[in-house]
């Protein structure tokens, strides 16, 4: 039976949230805006510092379902805080890290405790609100994500631009710590689901319509990630200066959030026409960076419009997954969680083999593929009516 908890109000403890998703989104994505200075400081190349962001998500990949189902049993606010104070302790091993080796370590438990994260935070999100108000409580939850590469992402290029990539990974473990004692002092105690318990994860695979939404997250998410996590390279391939980097991964943010209000009614109106929208809106950034990706015009571009596309497909993903599987929130958004990673980590991976064998000018054309790939399974795969919300 599903738990809705009205009492206290869902407002503090949904911005609650989406500050934790912020601090969650902003330390898996740091590396991509820090790539340059990062690769120098520690002696490693460009795709071997790539790798930073491969082995974070291939653990969210391999530990976001299990997690989700060995602890569908524990109150919810405990792991939150639990997975909030192992981002401190990541981050912190970050700011001290002497090299290599111990910094992709640090990557690895951050990648742990992000599994643990995304398995807990949307499922717990929607226990506070009405089913037919969903949508927009994973819209306010996810918003964290798109302040993450609005303010997050920009500013922590800035500075570790400015002052070195370390300083940006203290002030991430500054403000873990300060998420980590206002998630135990204000958010409300939320049980675990019981029919998560008793389901397997093959169980819920074979939910009608639930199985092709988590293909096309992979598929997709990995053409998707072969660009993010080189953008900032591609952006210098353009003439796009070292300290240029940031004001464009501003403005990518700035039209991600401006989309949060959108993604917010489609989901609970029009969900599987802004899923398609979505990954077109992608497809055409990477098309664009394909045939004119020399140009800092086309490469500013795409980028401002992935910040589009981006701002929308991660909401109607989990929005979607939520919708087909009501009774199975824990599960489904580990797995929904393990396949946005397995495909961040390939597509980290696949574009760190693309730019070794064949340079920056072969992912674009890769991704897009990959991209129209996701769509196609998303498409074949579900049925219209069973992935739209029912209007009451």
């Amino acid at each position: 039976m599903r738990h809705v908890i009205r009492k206290p109000g869902p407002w503090p403890s949904l911005l609650l949230l989406s500050a934790a998703v912020f601090i969650s989104v902003t330390t898996e994505l740091t590396p991509t805006g820090l790539l340059l200075g990062m690769s120098r400081d520690l002696a490693v190349s460009e795709s071997q510092l790539g790798l930073l962001v491969t082995g974070y998500a291939l653990m969210v990949a391999l530990f976001a379902a299990p997690l989700g189902t060995l602890t569908a049993r524990m109150p919810r606010k405990t792991l939150l805080v639990a997975s909030l104070a192992a981002y401190t302790a990541s981050n912190a091993v970050m700011v001290v890290a002497p090299n290599y080796p111990v910094a992709f370590g640090a990557r690895l438990l951050g990648g742990i405790t992000h599994g643990l994260f995304w398995a807990v935070v949307t499922g717990f999100a929607a226990r506070l609100v009405t089913p037919d108000r969903i949508g927009r409580a994973v819209t306010v939850v996810s918003s964290g994500g798109s302040m993450a590469v609005l303010i997050g992402l920009p500013a922590g290029t800035s500075l570790g631009t400015a002052v070195g990539w370390r300083a940006t990974f203290a002030g991430l473990t500054a403000v873990a710590v300060a998420l980590t004692l206002l998630a135990w002092w204000l958010l409300p105690e939320v049980p675990g689901s019981t029919a998560a318990v008793r389901s397997r994860m093959l169980d819920v695979l074979r939910v009608p319509n639930f199985a092709p939404i988590v293909a096309m997250t992979a598929v997709t998410m990995l053409g998707t990630y072969m660009m993010i996590t080189y953008t900032a390279p591609l952006l210098q391939r353009a003439g796009i200066s070292e300290d240029g980097i940031a004001p464009v991964l501003l403005a990518n943010g700035l039209a991600g959030t401006l989309m949060l209000p959108v993604a917010g009614w489609v989901a609970d109106r029009r969900l599987r026409t802004g899923i398609v929208t979505a990954v077109g809106v992608l497809l055409a950034g990477l098309v664009l960076l394909w045939l004119n990706g020399t140009a800092a015009w086309a490469a500013v571009t795409a980028v401002i419009v992935f910040g589009c596309g981006m701002g929308l497909l991660p909401i109607l993903m989990q929005a979607a997954t939520l919708l087909v599987a009501p009774d199975h929130t824990e599960q489904a958004s580990g797995i929904n969680a393990s396949a946005y990673n397995a495909g961040v980590a390939a597509g980290a991976l696949t574009g760190a083999f693309a730019l070794d064998a064949w340079g920056l000018a072969a992912i674009p054309p890769i991704g897009a593929l990959l991209v129209a790939v996701g769509m196609a399974l998303y498409l074949s795969g579900t049925a219209p009516a069973r992935v739209q919300p029912e209007r009451t």
